[in-house]
C-alpha cells in the first residue's frame, strides 16, 4: 500500500506544478487503480485450512502410531508435536535437531502426544497441506516460531569417489521390507532425499543428502552387522554407528561422513499442551 500512496502523491504533485499533461495524469491514475486492486486481492487471499479438523493432546503413557498423507487428508495419530512442525514446514519429520523448542515437543520424559487429523473436500497438492498444518497448528495450539541458524556436526551422504552403485527402480513408491529380524533391509523405489527416515535410528545427527541421485533406486542395506563399529554415546544422546552405517553403504558406491555446517532451524518460541476446541 505505501508504494501506492507514494506514487499518488506524486502525481497530484507534478499536476498541481502543471508538469505533466491530462493524459500522462489518466495513464498513471490507471496505473495506480490496477495496483490498489491487485494489493487488495493479496490481502484478501483466506489462509489456506482444513474444511475438517481435530486436534487432541494425548495421555503421556501413550507412544507412536500412524502417520499418513493422503491428496485429501493428513492424519498424525500419537505423533509429538515437534514431527508434525517439521513436516508442516517441508523439514525431515524424523529429525528433531531441524528445530530447537522445550522438551515436550519430542520423544523422552515429558513428551506430549497428539492426534492430528485435518480433511479437505477436493484433492490439494501435499505442500497446500502443508500450509493448511500450519494455519491448524497455529490456532489450535497458539504455535509461534522463528527460523535462525546453528552450527552442528551433520552426517553427510555422498557418492564415493568410484561412483554409485546403484540399480535403478521400477516403482513410483518408496517401501522397505525386512528380512529375518530385520537387519537386513530391502529397500525398493528408495529416494537418497529420504534415506534419512531410516538412518536416524542409527545415527544420533542431522543426516543431509549430498549424492546429487534424483531418481528412484532398488537396495539390501544392512548397518546392524557393524555394531561393533559404533561409537560410545555422547551423554544424553543414542548410540552412534556412524562408522557402520559408512561401512554399509560402501558396497552401493556411497559414503558417510561427519561434517560441521551451519544448519537453518526452526525456533519454536511458544506452544500449548492442550488444544483448543475442535
Amino acid at each position: 500500500m505505501a508504494q501506492a500512496s507514494e506514487l499518488v502523491q506524486a502525481i497530484l504533485h507534478a499536476f498541481a506544478a502543471r508538469r505533466v499533461i491530462f493524459n500522462e495524469v489518466r495513464t498513471l491514475w490507471n496505473y495506480v487503480t490496477i495496483l490498489l486492486l491487485a494489493q487488495g486481492s493479496a490481502l484478501a487471499q483466506p489462509t489456506p485450512s482444513f474444511d475438517v479438523a481435530y486436534v487432541k493432546a494425548l495421555p503421556a503413557e501413550l507412544h507412536g502410531g500412524d502417520f499418513q498423507v493422503t491428496p485429501t487428508s493428513v492424519s498424525f495419530d500419537r505423533f509429538p508435536l515437534g514431527f508434525m512442525i517439521r513436516w508442516a514446514y517441508g523439514l525431515h519429520p524424523y529429525q528433531a535437531f531441524e528445530t530447537a523448542g522445550p522438551n515436550w515437543l519430542e520423544p523422552g520424559l515429558g513428551c506430549v502426544r497428539f492426534t492430528v487429523i485435518g480433511k479437505v473436500d477436493r484433492p490439494v497438492p501435499v505442500e497446500q497441506l502443508r500450509l493448511m498444518l500450519r494455519t491448524l497448528l497455529t490456532e489450535r495450539l497458539k504455535l509461534s516460531l522463528h527460523r535462525g541458524t546453528k552450527e552442528m556436526t551433520v552426517a553427510v551422504v555422498s557418492v564415493g569417489k568410484d561412483g554409485p552403485k546403484l540399480h535403478a527402480s521400477e516403482e513410483s513408491e518408496m517401501s522397505l521390507h525386512p528380512e529375518g529380524d530385520g537387519d537386513l533391509m530391502h529397500f525398493k523405489g528408495a529416494l537418497m532425499s529420504r534415506l534419512d527416515e531410516w538412518l536416524y535410528i542409527y545415527v544420533p545427527y542431522l543426516v543431509v543428502d549430498e549424492t546429487g541421485l534424483p531418481g528412484r533406486y532398488d537396495f539390501d542395506l544392512n548397518v546392524d552387522q557393524y555394531r561393533d563399529l559404533a561409537n560410545p554415546p555422547l551423554p544424553g544422546s543414542r548410540i552412534d554407528l556412524a562408522p557402520g552405517v559408512n561401512k554399509a553403504l560402501q558396497p552401493l558406491g556411497l559414503k558417510l561422513e561427519l561434517k560441521r555446517r551451519p544448519v537453518e532451524v526452526l525456533i519454536i518460541d511458544h506452544a500449548e499442551k492442550v488444544a483448543t476446541e475442535n
